[in-house]
């Protein structure tokens, strides 16, 4: 495109300039370009300027005034303090405690207390500045906007035994008429003959340190109602299935295993067995298990005690079938009681029963019947009635017999009743006796001597007797021995043994 054409010339316009003459036009221009724009945002600078002073004035101005006042809006126990100052607030919350009162429900417990039944305070001036100063006056114009709900700061203070004085009393009475809690425990099973776990048992009485701390908790904002929740209820504290009872279980089922019997000569006489032992088995609260074997020591010590049969009454019935009773003698049991008990508790505390021999210090054939003979057939009757003396065998047959001259029955030389034992058979012998002033009263050799009374009284030949049998012994009887004619005494000799046992009876 051809360019254009250059613009005519056109002469300076001259403007008139008063006295000094003529200036050019564009130096006179009375409103030069940009100048209304200029005057616009001075203007509007001001006006911003202004208002932002209102506001600050305005926002200030508010917080002075929330640094000494509550917030539009708010309330505490339902009470409008909306611009009141903590001095109005202090008395307003001290009106408020001298009429409080609550109620405390649930699980059988049902109280209406009073501010004053549990000794309860109120720093409401405290309360009501502390309020105050949990608000932020500097965010006032978006709090005033706000609900403000002060009730959970308000805090009351108690005289905490009086309160806790009242609660227990309450509790009390509700629990004498409940059923307390009871822990799953351990049990003897008869049928089981072992330990088994009995479940625990729920309860309806109440803890009272529980009750007062929700007391405590629910009023200390002055709510108008406690409703008890299930805490306050006791609880077992050992449920059945608690791996601590199991195990005490099985400890104490190990002890089950130590019942044992006791024998003599292996006859059953006594036994302790698994209930005994159950009585002695003691879980305690932190669920150990102990197990005590003197009760059951004891009483075996003193049952077998009383099983010596040496001195005993026995009745028996002779091959003849004649009844005899006697007593004395140094034939019968001896038992070691001391070392059976030690046997036994050993037994029962490593729950390793069994059967359990008793220790004797001295035996006798058998263990005694209903009637406390503890001798067998073979044995010497001496028939101090009869002056008769019998041996009877094994099969109650007799073995040997003979008539017999015995003790003479004054100045205590008859012959002693009991059952003894033969304690020696060695033949040839020299039989002294001492007066009482201890002089010799005689001295006599004997072909065969048979004592069973110790070494004093016994069976021996007596060749001097003119006659044996009858009423001679009455006024002829020896020193308490047993006289035999020669002959009988040489056949006794000859079939008795160390150990026969020797009845004398009349």
């Amino acid at each position: 495109m051809p360019p254009a054409p250059p613009a005519p010339y056109q002469a300076p316009h001259l403007a008139p300039a008063g006295e000094g003459g003529y200036v050019p036009g564009y130096q006179v221009n009375p409103n030069p370009p940009g100048s209304g724009k200029r005057r616009g945002l001075k203007i509007f600078g001001i006006a911003v300027a202004s208002l932002v002073g209102v506001v600050a004035i305005i926002y200030f101005a508010g917080v002075f005034v929330f640094m000494g006042r509550f917030f539009p809006h708010t309330s505490i126990l339902d009470m409008d303090i909306s611009g009141m100052t903590p001095d109005e607030v202090h008395e307003m919350l001290d009106g408020v405690l001298g009429d409080y009162t609550f109620k405390v429900e649930g699980h059988g417990l049902d109280l209406t207390l009073a501010a004053k039944d549990m000794g309860m305070t109120l720093d409401s001036q405290a309360i009501a500045d502390n309020l105050l100063s949990q608000m932020d006056p500097w965010a006032w114009p978006y709090e005033v906007f706000q609900n403000h709900d002060d009730t959970q700061d308000l805090v009351s203070t108690f005289e905490e035994t009086a309160l806790a004085d009242t609660i227990q009393a309450a509790v009390d009475a509700v629990n004498s008429k409940g059923q307390a809690p009871k822990n799953a425990s351990l049990a003897f099973d008869d049928a089981a003959q072992a330990f088994k776990i009995e479940p625990e048992e729920e309860g309806n009485t109440l803890l009272a340190d529980v009750v007062l701390d929700q007391v405590t908790k629910g009023t200390v904002n002055f709510a108008p109602k406690v409703k008890l929740t299930d805490a306050v209820l006791a609880k077992p504290s050992v449920t059945e299935d608690d791996p601590a009872l199991a195990a005490a279980r099985e400890q104490a089922n190990t002890y089950m295993d130590g019942a044992l019997t006791l024998t003599m000569a292996g006859k059953e006489v006594l036994a302790i067995d698994k209930e005994a032992i159950a009585e002695q088995v003691k879980v305690a609260d932190d669920l150990t298990v102990s197990f005590d074997a003197t009760p059951l020591v004891s009483m075996v010590q003193e049952k077998v005690n009383a099983m010596d049969t040496v001195g005993a009454t026995r009745t028996y019935t002779r091959p003849d079938g004649k009844k005899f009773t006697v007593k004395g003698g140094d034939y019968g049991w001896i038992t070691d009681s001391q070392a059976t008990a030690e046997k036994v508790k050993e037994a029962l505390e490593a729950g390793e029963g069994g059967t359990i021999e008793i220790v004797m210090k001295q035996n006798a054939a058998t263990a005694p019947d209903e009637h406390g003979r503890d001798f067998g057939s073979r044995y010497i009757d001496v028939d101090l009635k009869k002056q008769h003396a019998t041996l009877f065998d094994e099969d109650g047959k007799v073995l040997w017999e003979s008539d017999i001259v015995s003790g003479l029955p004054k100045d205590g030389r008859d012959t002693p009743e009991g059952t003894y034992y033969i304690k020696t058979n060695d033949g040839k012998s020299v039989l002294r006796g001492y007066k009482p002033d201890g002089t010799k009263d005689y001295e006599t050799e004997v072909e065969y001597w048979m004592p069973f009374k110790d070494n004093s009284i016994g069976f021996h030949d007596a060749g001097w007797q003119a006659k044996f049998g009858g009423k001679w012994y009455k006024e002829h009887g020896s020193h308490g021995c047993v006289n035999l004619p020669p002959d009988k005494a040489k056949e006794l000799h000859e079939v008795l043994e160390v150990g026969d046992v020797v009845v004398v009876h009349k």
